[in-house]
């Protein structure tokens, strides 16, 4: 289940500003939540966390993550971009705090369709500090008409320090993972059980064939297993799992040094629901890929 927690802004508290104002030439067109409307909405589900932004008349901001992996940043729109390009985002003060304080946080590619921006976890976490700090983070890139006017879309401050106790609730509860996966394969097994079923040693062989074609890449394996019986004896089986998998792929040419294990026992779940399909799904190990 979904849950969704808005935090609304006091409209007593600031000045209205439009949500879309455009110069009286059209050269820039300004799109931000209004002061008073602003707000930072958190959803979490068992696997994913996000904190969202509405921004009326353009779309959505979006800081999310999920289980195993790190955070991003998103900007989605109502109407996608026809073209690549572009974007610079930088930081300013807002009007209540004093003029001059301006940071340059780089610049990204805008891509096509309706995300057509995705930041990775360090300029992510940059443009959430700024936003923690009371800061507005401004995108700026020329519109995707003819390409005359420039635009500025905000994200508003207001609110955010609120929301994030409920975010950072959900994130800690995901599952860490001390790499960047590029590549994710899961193989499951009978209850009570570390044998490789033949489903499992074709799935196995396929990511050793991968491997013998490129070879500066990292096997890292997590063992998992329902949430039934003795947690002790789940970290057992699980670590039985990785090893027996790890074993397979050994025999088939990837090198020990090139495979690490992680065991999380019923810990992890795939599937949060207790009925024999869930318990199926987590009975599993995850084959992650990461670049060396």
């Amino acid at each position: 289940m979904i849950h969704s927690y808005r935090i609304l802004f006091p409209a007593c508290c600031l000045l209205a500003f439009l949500s879309v104002s455009f110069s009286a030439s059209a050269s820039l067109q300004q799109f931000q939540s209004s002061w008073e409307a602003s707000e930072w909405v958190v959803d979490t589900a068992p696997k994913h966390c996000s904190l969202t932004q509405a921004i009326p008349r353009f779309g959505r901001a979006r800081f999310e993550q999920y289980s195993g992996q790190r955070l991003t940043f998103s900007l989605l729109v109502d109407q996608p971009p026809v073209r690549r390009q572009q974007v610079h985002i930088r930081s300013e003060a807002p009007p209540w705090q004093p003029e001059g304080i301006e940071r340059d946080l780089g610049n990204f590619s805008l891509q096509q369709g309706k995300t057509p921006l995705t930041i990775p976890r360090e300029q992510a976490l940059r443009l959430y500090y700024e936003l923690e700090q009371g800061m507005q983070p401004v995108i700026e890139f020329n519109d995707w008409g003819d390409g005359k006017d420039r635009v500025a879309v905000t994200l508003v401050p207001v609110r955010f320090r609120e929301a994030l106790p409920k975010f950072l609730a959900c994130t800690s509860s995901l599952m860490y993972l001390d790499f960047e996966p590029v590549a994710e394969k899961r193989v499951f097994f009978s209850t009570n059980s570390a044998s490789l079923s033949r489903k499992t040693r074709r799935a196995l062989e396929v990511i050793a064939r991968e491997y013998r074609k490129k070879s500066d890449i990292r096997i890292i394996l997590g063992g998992h297993s329902d949430e039934r019986g003795d947690p002790a004896f789940n970290m057992v089986l699980s670590r039985q799992r990785v090893s027996k998998v790890a074993r397979y792929l050994r025999s088939r040419g990837v090198p020990a040094g090139a495979i690490e294990t992680r065991v999380f026992g019923e810990t992890q779940p795939e599937v949060t629901q207790s009925n024999n399909r869930a318990w199926a799904m987590n009975r599993r190990v995850t084959v992650w890929i990461a670049n060396r």
